[in-house]
């Protein structure tokens, strides 16, 4: 027996909308040049090996002047030459050659700076109380403004040791190129010494842009987001317009989001100071009268941390600092004496960090709280790298613990004491699904009355239409409705909730099975007419599930049944191929879980061959059903002799 939990928690998921798959060229993919740009960051376009970005924001805060400067150093500038060389394939009838040439970089910075206008700034920028975004929220908001410059120095080096006049027809007469990867040597530049230790293939790139933001008036309280994933060795300078009042009132450093994701809503936004962060992201602020308001943020992301992305989010404010209180605990934390319920005894988490950073409120990040919890001995408790607060979770024992939490100055919010167990056990004493389905329930004790609701899935989730609610005092058998399940396995889905009970999810993995029934076949008609002959009937599966059909005379394959809705028929057979005497006619249905049940007829053709005898048709029951598998129709088919001219001999 297989058992999933899960608790009815608030998920933490961040809000900045998530990029597609990284691409590491200029554009990458078809379509227009804003299509396959507006996906992307500076960083796929041009990757670096370190850059600094210098952002000035304008005094009416709508715009800012922002000036980059990166460096591509090693084999990172051999690999951006072949990605530059393979777009320009694109472009130029040199492109793509295996050379870069001075024809070429002029259309390499053209087009670069076309393409960052449509990019994603990764700036976020909304005015209003602190917030991690919502339903509505776009992170996304700060554009580019057209009219981005891009401009590089050494992408084609004037000394290069292998640099030679263009082949290519139609280029400049001046023009000159070098290859996309530099000899062994890397002699880039024939008038340095290997001795001086200096990349002689390096890169330089700047860029000059204005960015748009909308949503900020006076600059007074705002949040300014940033999405550092895949951004290494960078440096960004915010100077904001002076303001001797504004101060950094939080900073966080959120881990993880699937970048590869793109959701749909962003109603999951994770709770203001609740965030994780790993370190690889620094910050600096600087308030100097009279002078500016500097906000450097150092992302340190590497690439190959991807999917898993990083958002940094700055509360920025000029309202007085808040007076230091203790921490409290939320409307939303678990009551003094409530019951955590678990499903099965061993080492679990019995609460996640997404649970417990909605417990408490402070004026400082609930992830700077020192959360202490203490249980009995046996309980084991402790908490994860990751803040989930784990224990040893005993059978038929409930345990206690204690938890509160304590501020940077040692203030406390006061203890609270909660129960920990397994409430209950659900097993079958049958794998093969009844309806109704017995389902024992064994009661723990010393648990309050619960309320649980009920019912059979197929999925990973409740998906049936059927739920029930019992009130659970005592050990018992529940007989459950399994109405709409189809052939194949079949969950047990559970929640258990009462007062000062935290509510609890359970999907159980019983080991029972839908079995498919075989397919009902009646028959309604059947005869001869003329010299051949038909047969035809209804057909329904119990489960719903597709039926396929075939035709044997003499356990020989005579040809396919015609299904319309839910009827079937035989084509019309002339028996007059076959040998005078009696044919078993068999039609079989079969659904997709591979359950039969067919029609047998026996039918006799002796008419056929003869001229003078007169016989009787036989009598026909009267709805033609055959209800079930194995069942024999035997007709004997007779009509009068006298209708043919001749013998068939």
């Amino acid at each position: 027996m297989i058992i999933l939990m899960t608790y009815s928690l608030p998920e933490n998921n961040t809000t900045i909308e998530e990029e597609n798959s990284p691409k590491y060229q200029l554009g990458g993919g078809g379509g227009s040049i804003e299509e396959r740009c507006s996906s992307i960051t500076f960083e796929d376009i041009l990757p670096y090996t370190h850059a600094h970005f210098d952002i000035v924001i304008d005094d009416d805060w709508n715009s800012a002047a922002v000036e980059a400067r990166a460096w591509v150093n090693g084999s990172s500038v051999d690999g951006l030459r072949e990605l530059l060389d393979t777009y320009l394939e694109e472009l130029y009838p040199s492109g793509g050659d295996g050379w870069i040439s001075t024809d070429e970089k002029s259309a390499v910075e053209a087009v670069a700076s076309e393409c960052i206008e449509y990019a994603l700034t990764r700036i976020g920028m909304r005015e209003a109380a602190p917030h991690r975004g919502g339903v509505g929220l776009d992170w996304k908001n700060a554009t580019w403004q057209d009219g981005v410059i891009i401009e590089e120095w050494n992408l084609v080096p004037s000394n290069h040791a292998d640099i030679r006049d263009c082949t290519a027809m139609g280029s400049s007469n001046d023009c000159v190129e070098v290859p996309v990867y530099p000899n062994s040597e890397r002699d880039c530049n024939t008038l340095i010494q290997t001795i001086e230790g200096i990349d002689e293939c390096r890169l330089e790139l700047w860029m000059n842009a204005t960015m748009v933001i909308p949503n900020i008036e006076q600059g007074d309280q705002f949040t300014l987001a940033f999405n550092t994933s895949n951004m290494t060795n960078a440096v960004l300078d915010f100077t904001f317009p002076n303001n001797p009042d504004l101060r950094l009132d939080m900073w966080e450093e959120c881990e993880g989001r699937d970048v590869e994701f793109e959701p749909t809503t962003h109603e999951d936004a994770p709770l203001r100071g609740t965030c994780i962060g790993d370190g690889s992201s620094t910050y600096t602020f600087e308030n100097i009268v009279n002078e500016e308001v500097k906000y450097t943020l150092i992302p340190h992301r590497s690439m190959e941390m991807w999917p898993s992305g990083e958002d940094i989010f700055a509360d920025f404010t000029t309202a007085p600092i808040p007076i230091d209180e203790p921490p409290t605990w939320t409307e939303i934390a678990p009551k003094n004496q409530a019951w955590f319920p678990s499903l099965e005894s061993g080492e679990k988490i019995w609460a996640d960090w997404n649970s417990v950073s909605s417990w408490f409120t402070d004026e400082n990040p609930i992830s700077q709280l020192q959360i202490n919890c203490e249980g009995t001995d046996s309980l084991n408790i402790y908490q994860s790298t990751d803040k989930s607060f784990w224990g040893t979770i005993e059978e038929a024992e409930v345990g206690e613990v204690t938890c509160e939490a304590i501020d940077n100055s040692g203030q406390s919010s006061g203890n609270r004491t909660w129960h920990l167990g397994v409430p209950f056990s659900v097993s079958t004493s049958n794998n093969i699904l009844l309806n109704p389905h017995p389902i024992l329930i064994e009661l723990n004790e010393g648990w309050p009355e619960l309320t649980l609701e009920y019912g059979f899935t197929q999925s990973e989730n409740f998906n049936s239409g059927t739920m029930d609610t019992v009130s659970l005092t005592s050990s018992g058998i529940m007989m459950v409705d399994s109405l709409g399940m189809i052939p194949g396995n079949v969950n047990l889905w559970v929640r258990t909730y009462a007062e000062n009970v935290y509510s609890i999810d359970k999907l159980f993995y019983l080991d029972i099975i839908k079995e498919s029934s075989p397919p009902l076949i009646s028959l309604s008609e059947y005869g001869w007419e003329v010299d051949t002959w038909k047969a035809q009937g209804q057909f329904s599966d119990p489960d719903g599930e597709e039926v396929l059909f075939s035709l044997s005379i003499n356990n020989l394959s005579a040809g396919s049944i015609s299904v319309s809705g839910n009827s079937w028929s035989t084509p019309i057979i002339n028996f007059g191929l076959w040998e005078e005497g009696i044919h078993e006619v068999k039609i079989i249905g079969c659904d997709i879980s591979m359950k039969c049940n067919d029609v047998i007829l026996m039918v006799n053709n002796t008419h056929l061959y003869e001229s003078d005898e007169i016989s009787l048709p036989p009598s026909q029951d009267d709805n033609g059903s055959l209800p079930g598998p194995g069942i024999v129709l035997t007709i004997l088919s007779l009509t009068i002799g006298l209708i043919y001219s001749t013998r068939r001999d």
